[in-house]
């Protein structure tokens, strides 16, 4: 209504880093991977139509689908991090929040930077197999040959960038934890 501000929630999250273009960039991507979801959505209810009603369904839609859904999660993780909608269970954390703020962001930078360096260590881990996947196409690909086959060095490529993603967003979230510790109390 006119005049009226929005009170901020007590229970939601600060932003976990400033914005600027790597915040845009995980936003890009956050609303790729909703557009693919659109147009997978109608894809599939293209195909569910064609089975019922023409007797002629759409070659390769299951596998577009499970080829889809993994490279949906990847593109979305970073975003989902930065908008702090991960899972977690966070009691000790809105304890702490109350009782020892400085420990909390402590605990908040241990954890962020933990999760930086996991998927750190699963890129490094993981470049094998999309360096493989692109050099040898013939390879690495989904579906039947001979009906339908899709290759799979594109979604291994959205893994690796959202795995990256995801560690920076990791990175940025313990450096924001550290400078709040310096900061007074709000």
């Amino acid at each position: 209504m006119a005049g009226e501000t929005a009170i901020p929630r007590d229970d939601a999250p600060p932003p976990a880093a400033p914005g600027g273009p790597f915040a845009r960039l995980i936003g890009v991507m956050n609303a790729a991977g909703t557009v693919w979801i659109i147009l997978l959505m109608l894809l599939i209810n293209a195909d569910i139509f064609g089975r019922s009603f023409l007797s002629s369904p759409i070659a390769g839609v299951p596998e577009l689908v499970s080829f889809s859904i993994v490279g949906i999660v990847f593109l979305q993780l970073a975003h989902t991090l930065r908008s702090g909608a991960m899972t977690r269970s966070d009691v000790l954390l809105g304890v702490l929040e109350r009782r020892a703020p400085r420990a909390r962001f402590a605990l908040l930078a241990a954890f962020h930077l933990a999760g930086g360096v996991l998927m750190l260590m699963i890129a490094w881990k993981y470049w094998p197999s999309v360096a493989g996947a692109w050099q040898h196409p013939e390879r690495n690909f989904m579906g039947n040959p001979g009906f339908f086959t899709i290759p799979q060095w594109p979604l291994f490529i959205l893994v690796f960038l959202g795995i990256g993603a995801t560690a920076i967003q990791f990175l940025l979230m313990s450096w924001s934890d550290l400078r709040s510790i310096q900061e007074p109390a709000r």
